[in-house]
Parts: C-alpha cells; structure tokens; sequence
C-alpha cells in the first residue's frame, strides 16, 4: 500500500478498523472473529484441542461446504473492486486458489510454515508421529516416517478433496485430486527463516520472508508497567489467542507458578486469560489453592489480564522466561526478544514449532497429556540457570532481527509478479488483463518440474546406469565363469593325460 497499490482485506473478524497500524487498510468481513467461521462445531474443537491430533479428526472440524460460500464472496469482491491479483492464505482456503485460476488472474500464496512444502526425508512432522528432523533417528523410525507416515492423511484427504471437487463442479471450476499441484505454479511467501525453521531444499517458488514484524508495538499499560518494574524475574504466561487447554492442565500450570515463586526462583507472573474458561477453573479454588483471588488480581505477585501487548512484556529486561503455546507469532517474538521459552503445545504446527526451538537450543517444552508440578518447575529452574538457553536465544535474535527485514523483499516479489503480468498477460475485450497460471512464472519453475516424476528425478537416467551396470556385471561374471570353467577342464584334461603316459 505505502507504494501506491490499492490493498483490499477480506476474511473474518475485524482486523483493521480498531488497529493503529492498519487501520486504513480497507476489509470486507465475510463472518465471524478468526477461528469460528471455518471451525463449524466448538465441541469437536475442544475435543480437537484436547485429545491426541489425527488426520481424521482435524478434517472433520472444517466445513467443506464452506467451499462454495467462500468461493461466491470472494467472486463478487473481485468483480465489485475488479482484482488485478490474488494473495491466498494457504489453510483451508482453496476457493480463493480456485477463483484466481478461474478468473485468470495471478495469485499469490502464504503459509506461516514451510513444512507443508516439503516431502520427507528433508521434513516431518510431530503431527504424523515424527520428529521435525530425522537426523538422530533409528532406520525404522526413518522408514516409517519417509515411507508409511506420509500415507495416515491419505484417505482423509481424498474424501475432503472429492466433496470439493462435487462443489467445484457446480460452480464451474475444473476439478482435481493434488492439493499440491498447483504450489508448482504459484509464488508463496513463507513467514520463517532459518535458524528457527530447519535448513532444506527449496524451490524458487518458495520464498522464506518472515519472521514478519510490525515497525512498532502496542506499548505496556500502566499497570503492567509497574507490575514488571517491581518484579525483577517475571514469566508471561498466554496460550494465544485461538487455542485453549483443559481447566486441569490451567490448574496445574498456576500451582506450578505458586511453587516457582515460593521456591522464589521467580517473583511475578504476568497471565493472558484469553479464551480460558473462568468458569471452570474456579471449581478448583481452596484454601491452599486460592485461584478466586489470582483471577481478581487479589494475588500480590500475580497480575491477570484478559489480552496483554505481549512483545512490549517480552521486551522488558524484567521478563526473564515465556510460557507459551508455541504459535509462530509467539515463536517469533520470543526469537526476536531473546526470551527463553517452555512451550506447551496444543495444535497444528504448534507441535512443530516446539521441537524447533528446543532443537535451537533456547526452549524445552511440554506436553499436554501429562502435566505435573514437578516437570514443570524443573524446566523452568534449567530455562533459568542453564546459561547456554539465553545465549542461544540471543544469537537467534540476532538472525531474528537481520531477517525481519525481509518483508521489503516479500512487497519485491508481489511487484515483480505484477510487472511478469504485464508482459505475459493478455488484455480481453474489457481492457483487463489476463494471465495463465501454469505458464506465468515459467523462468522460476525448476526443469525437473516439467519434466515430470520420472524424467525430473533423473529415474530414467538412473534406472538405466543400473541396468547397464548389473548387465556389465553380470556379463563380466560370465565371461569369468566361462573362463573359469574352460581352465579348469583344460587343467582337468592335461592332469588326466599326464597320469596316463605315467602308466
């Protein structure tokens, strides 16, 4: 926008009008705030939540019918505002994909991971039973993860894709089965980097841009300002702002809290109740328990907000460790503030985000099935005394903040997308232009993806080198035996006549 393109938002929830940064950006909402209007059950989301992760369940908490309301909306906006290009988020959100190929129009694409990207054996995923590297792990392990873990989704995945595919067919779009297929074709900007993201091959069309940060921050009310002056080893405690846990897990979290500052390792804890059910976790109040007076900000070493301005506390030298849910926003900010972590994972790519920051070596993480006091005030006291966890912190700073600067290269590339448009496009009767998706950034498409499975992994190639080489093998073995064979008859033959002159 600040170079002189006109930028329309449109998604659920208000994002921009109470915002000081992005407040004239424009948004057209289309539902309800973000999480509700794709997760169409909110019980099956708390059992999402807090259950064992599976393919299965994950799919049922979308509405795949939500394909063609979606897909209508996004069509009048670009026929109202007459959109020149599409920038798709990349979950669940294949009716904006569709519309742009549809419409003929570039698209953009952006994904707050890159793991979806990438095959195994560069990448796996704690979703799938996996670790997010394999480096260290048995054959098996490896097996599994690169051959038969890669398939859980599969099925799930094809019953989701052939209910797309029935809408598509109604709405006019050509139906396909790969996901994935299209990614071929399109720019996506990814919001990570390297050195919280693991090292992999990818492919120009994959573009590592983030961590994405605003220039500036909300700053620290009053209150918390004071609050965090007085308290020289303070934990920010939040989960988010889409995802909960149990009222259980909430409980042993603050008893966990009670006996950090009793055990005065530290001194204040800052908590964003966001969506936690209150209600619930008041049952759990005694005397020796006293979460009535922790939730009325009656606890002196506690303060309890129900949102926090959580990079403005994460900044203030007196915020020494960061309990969180391990979301990428999170998991960025903790980077690019220096700010030891333990993370307690509750979904999707949190899983993931957890293991890479405890393979960066500046968190340790949790898990959801089995809190205790006792694990948690030990992980705590190491994040603490264990100097390498902010030295490692510091240095993924350092890469945080270099790399924050990236989102002037992302702005780059949707420019250089627009003027490709230009002169690969084609104007029809209405002046506007026109674009084929599958050709349109051709000069960024590696070879090996045109020229298919086989031809693009040099099989052929290979596959013939080994054929040649067991055939040269093979008749070399034969040759040999027949050598053999023939000497030793010879041998044989001479033996037998030398004994009969003998005789």
């Amino acid at each position: 926008m600040d170079r002189g393109y006109n930028v329309t938002l449109v998604a659920p929830g208000n994002f921009t009008a109470n915002s000081e940064l992005y407040r004239s950006i424009p948004q057209i909402i289309v539902g309800e705030s973000v999480g509700t209007s794709i997760i169409h059950d909110q019980e099956l989301l708390k059992k999402f939540l807090n259950e064992e992760s599976n393919a299965n369940l994950i799919s049922k908490l979308f509405d795949p019918k939500l394909y063609t309301k979606f897909y209508k909306i996004y069509k009048r906006v670009a026929e109202e505002i007459n959109i020149d290009l599409f920038i798709c988020d990349a979950g669940m959100n294949s009716a904006c994909f569709d519309l742009a190929w549809q419409l003929e129009k570039p698209v953009i694409g952006f994904a707050s991971t890159s793991t979806f990207f990438s095959a195994p054996p560069y990448k796996s995923d704690p979703l799938h039973g996996c670790h997010v590297t394999m480096e260290n792990e048995s054959f098996y392990d490896r097996f599994k993860c690169a051959i038969i873990s890669p398939f859980k989704p599969l099925w799930t995945l094809m019953s989701l894709e052939s209910e797309l595919n029935k809408q598509r067919v109604n709405l006019g779009v050509e139906p396909y089965w790969d996901p994935r297929s299209r990614m071929n074709n399109i720019l996506f900007l990814v919001d990570t980097f390297f050195g919280f993201e693991l090292p992999a091959p990818t492919l120009p069309l994959q573009q590592e841009i983030g961590p994405i940060l605003p220039d500036t921050f909300p700053n620290l009310t009053p209150e918390l300002d004071s609050f965090l002056n007085i308290h020289p080893r303070t934990m920010y405690f939040a989960l988010g702002t889409n995802v909960f846990t149990t009222p259980q897990n909430i409980a042993i979290l603050l008893k966990s809290c009670l006996e950090l500052i009793n055990q005065n390792i530290i001194d204040g804890v800052i908590w964003a109740t966001v969506k936690t059910n209150i209600t619930e976790l008041m049952s759990f109040s005694n005397t020796d328990f006293p979460i009535s007076n922790i939730l009325n900000n009656n606890f002196p070493h506690f303060h309890i907000t129900k949102f926090a301005p959580q990079f403005a506390i994460l900044s203030h030298e007196n915020t020494k460790v960061f309990l969180s849910h391990g979301g990428a926003s999170s998991s960025h900010e903790s980077i690019y503030t220096a700010t030891p972590t333990l993370v307690l994972p509750i979904m999707g790519d949190q899983f993931g985000n957890a293991e890479k920051l405890e393979v960066a070596g500046m968190a340790l993480k949790l898990s959801k099935f089995n809190l205790t006091v006792d694990d948690i005030v030990l992980k705590i006291k190491r994040l603490l005394s264990e100097e390498s966890f902010k030295k490692n912190a510091e240095r993924l700073s350092f890469v945080a903040k270099l790399n924050s600067k990236r989102k002037y290269r992302a702005a780059d590339l949707i420019e250089m997308v627009m003027n490709t448009v230009k002169y690969d496009g084609i104007k029809d009767e209405n002046g506007n232009l026109r674009t084929n998706n599958n050709v349109l950034l051709r000069d960024w498409i590696t070879a090996n993806k045109r020229m298919g499975f086989i031809k693009g992994n040099y099989i052929d190639v290979y596959g013939t080198f080994i054929i040649l080489f067991l055939a040269l093998i093979c008749g070399f073995g034969y040759i040999s035996f027949i050598v053999i064979t023939f000497l030793y008859k010879h041998y044989k033959y001479r033996n037998s006549n030398s004994k009969s002159k003998k005789n």
